[in-house]
């Protein structure tokens, strides 16, 4: 009789050079404890339950496209987090690609702050 397998996950290092040790696991289970290690933030619109096991080594912007070959996904780094959004996998890529953009973010620099203050003011005159 088989035995039910635990799944392990183990995050050591920094973003320059980690390592992770992932036995009986899949991608979901790595990116939740990456995400637990790290500034990271995850989204998907896919189940990740491929299944994951060994080591991946090296900085986490390498490591993880090596966890998430085979997925369409989607890595933003921005100065203080790191923003993974999975879309689907190659099966699914209709639906990932029938997807609206998503509405834009009420942040904006301050370069284009000043730019919409100056075309207000231009119209008002």
């Amino acid at each position: 009789m088989a035995s039910a397998g635990h799944a392990d996950v183990r995050v050591t290092g920094d973003a320059g050079a980690v390592q992770v040790d992932a036995t009986q696991s899949n991608v979901g289970e790595v990116l939740s404890a990456l995400e637990s290690a790290f500034r990271l933030r995850v989204k998907a619109s896919v189940v990740l339950d491929r299944h994951v096991g060994g080591r991946f080594t090296g900085p986490l912007a390498q490591v993880l496209p090596r966890l998430l070959d085979g997925y369409n996904y989607v890595i933003r780094m921005q100065a203080t987090e790191i923003e993974v959004n999975i879309l689907g996998s190659p099966g699914n890529r209709a639906a990932a690609l029938g997807r609206s953009r998503p509405p834009p973010t009420a942040a904006m620099s301050l370069s284009e702050s000043a730019r919409l203050n100056n075309q207000r003011s231009r119209k008002s005159h």
